[in-house]
């Protein structure tokens, strides 16, 4: 099903492009969630017309994730773990575990905004948090073994 998206989204594409994807995808998520519209004659000629309206909402987004970005700053995050002798963690740290040491420190963050592979050892590591769009800011995790 072709779309015209309301929104930049991630892997999709950028505010008032026309892209296509699953039917699914597009009727259970994407236009109940207002992020897209179906791409049919009268919406392509309005697409002109909504255009500003599209930019305007875009810029609110891309402000609200540089103030974002400016809130999170350089934080860094303490995880204590339960690890082996040699540094293994008997688990791995997720995105979840993060979500909810960034809400204690007062940041909104959803599961999709964190780009990290799990961690499955002791040390530091650099988590990525992708705003919106390219806006992108760093948070040291430090995971320390569990006394």
């Amino acid at each position: 099903m072709q779309i015209i998206l309301l929104e930049s989204l991630n892997k999709l594409g950028k505010a008032g492009d026309v892209v296509t994807v699953k039917d699914g995808y597009a009727n259970n998520f994407l236009i109940p969630e207002k992020k897209a519209i179906v791409a049919n004659k009268k919406n392509k000629i309005d697409l002109e017309n909504r255009m500003t309206e599209i930019n305007a909402n875009n810029q609110k987004k891309i402000d609200d994730a540089n103030a974002a970005k400016l809130k999170i700053g350089q934080i860094t995050i303490n995880i204590k773990a339960e690890a082996n002798d040699e540094g293994d963690l008997y688990g791995s740290i997720n995105q979840k575990q993060i979500l909810e040491n960034l809400a204690s420190k007062g940041v909104e963050a959803k599961s999709d905004m964190i780009i990290f592979s799990p961690i499955k050892s002791l040390g530091e590591y650099d988590v990525k948090i992708r705003h919106y769009e390219e806006i992108e800011s760093i948070i040291k995790v430090i995971v320390e073994k569990k006394q």
